[in-house]
């Protein structure tokens, strides 16, 4: 399930979502028995850092068999275990989505991979984004602009040495003359794009639903360095004389060239949700997100997520979608925020398909998140032993005044006693000396008064 957004800022600021693939004309189809796609100039690519880009449809995937790696559906080596070799491929054991850098002749050659979170058994007739980057930063699998897995220690360099790459194929397979290596791949490709940098999630998503246009690969300076969109094929004198070749959009034009059965066929990509909008508002603390879909296919349902402070996004909430439907749906979700102490919150929609799939929007920030009214929590713990927290909130600038009492209206410890700012803050008390009993904390904040009962439980 993929998300289209064509809403606009209501509230907060939102980065535009157009979480799903349009069309993108033709693609290349693999029987998986014999075809594939390759260059014939041995390219070397100026990548040391880098990021690989596929949209894939898998059709089927082979059962594991022999010394099989799985169905393999992009390599860059003839021989093995050659510097820089690297491919990527569906793992015939698990299902899962790999991709593999080997970098030799160490004792034993160094293999790496990283792979997606789960498997792809299920997933046939169903369209995909993956990316994989290097480098630097590592080595990072991306599942539709999801991170899936990455080797943040490991730095190889990858589609830097004078062999073909293949697309439906292994290289080593094919010259070895034996198929125990890897299948062919089974299903359709489109859309593959070389970097030479190593792109981000954001990056990734930014440009992955549409066709590059001619200022990407016009020179070499947005860093693209291999672009085939397989919309038609040309005679581009490479291999054998015919139609049968890919143009390479990029500067450095690597074209392909066809084997085996492989063709051309429209692309049959559609768009299950259409979601149009997505905002957030803020009131007297709460945050109100609401969304909405123009179309829904097998939509089971929205899965919210917060993050606090660029932390990790955890779960708060789900809403049931509405299965298949052609009508515009209307959604809310209200998030309780006025126990959290920060200054800015972000949230996402998790979109889960009734067959477990599932697509995330785009990230909706709420920042400057001021206090609507003067609050002070029920400390926590409570009972407590012998340390707890008290916080409050102050919608504007105010001359504080917070004292710890007993139950006998005497003043036994003043915690703060300044002039603060609007906003919200935590006070910690330690009762170490104290004996077991009840206690009494006063918030005076201007006008403001209001106390609450704790106990210490030793």
């Amino acid at each position: 399930m993929k998300y289209l957004l064509l809403g606009l800022l209501f509230i907060l600021h939102l980065n535009y979502l157009s979480f799903a693939q349009s069309s993108f004309g033709n693609t290349i189809d693999f029987d998986g028995a014999g075809d594939y796609a390759s260059t014939v100039n041995e390219p070397v690519f100026p990548t040391g850092n880098g990021t690989i880009e596929i949209w894939l449809k898998i059709r089927s995937i082979t059962e594991a068999s022999n010394f099989q790696i799985g169905d393999m559906f992009f390599a860059k080596n003839e021989e093995q275990w050659n510097e820089g070799d690297f491919y990527m491929f569906f793992e015939s054991a698990s299902g899962k989505l790999k991709a593999r850098i080997q970098s030799p002749p160490s004792q034993p050659p160094i293999e790496t991979d990283v792979q997606s979170n789960s498997s792809f058994w299920n997933h046939n007739e169903i369209w995909f984004h993956m990316a994989f980057t290097w480098g630097n930063q590592g080595m990072r699998l991306y599942v539709n602009t999801e991170l899936q897995s990455n080797q943040s220690s490991v730095i190889h360099s990858a589609l830097n040495n004078a062999y073909n790459f293949y697309v439906g194929a292994h290289g080593y397979m094919l010259h070895n003359g034996s198929y125990i290596v890897a299948e062919f791949f089974d299903g359709q490709i489109d859309e593959v794009r070389i970097w030479n940098y190593q792109r981000t999630s954001e990056q990734l998503f930014a440009l992955w639903d549409a066709p590059l246009d001619s200022g990407y690969y016009s020179s070499i300076d947005s860093g693209l360095v291999g672009y085939w969109t397989f919309d038609e094929l040309e005679d581009l004198g490479i291999n054998n004389d015919g139609v049968d070749d890919v143009r390479d959009f990029s500067i450095l034009h690597n074209h392909l060239d066809l084997s085996g059965d492989a063709h051309l066929v429209p692309s049959n990509v559609v768009i299950p949700v259409e979601l149009t909008s997505f905002t957030a508002l803020t009131s007297k603390g709460k945050v109100t997100l609401s969304w909405a879909t123009a179309t829904e296919t097998n939509n089971h349902m929205f899965e919210i997520e917060r993050s606090i402070e660029d932390g990790q996004f955890v779960t708060i909430g789900y809403v049931e979608g509405h299965g298949t439907t052609t009508e515009i749906q209307n959604y809310q979700f209200i998030d309780e925020i006025s126990d959290i102490q920060a200054t800015s919150l972000s949230y996402r929609l998790k979109q889960i398909d009734y067959d477990g799939s599932y697509e995330y929007s785009e990230v909706v920030e709420v920042t400057n998140i001021a206090p609507t009214d003067f609050v002070i929590q029920q400390n926590y713990p409570n009972p407590f032993n012998p340390v707890t927290t008290i916080s409050y909130s102050l919608p504007i600038k105010a001359q504080v005044e917070l004292f710890i009492y007993n139950t006998l209206g005497e003043s036994i410890k003043r915690l703060v006693n300044e002039e603060k700012e609007a906003g919200r803050y935590s006070v910690e008390f330690n009762a170490t000396a104290l004996p077991s009993g009840i206690y009494f904390y006063r918030l005076q904040a201007g006008s403001f008064v209001e106390t609450k009962k704790m106990v210490l439980m030793k």
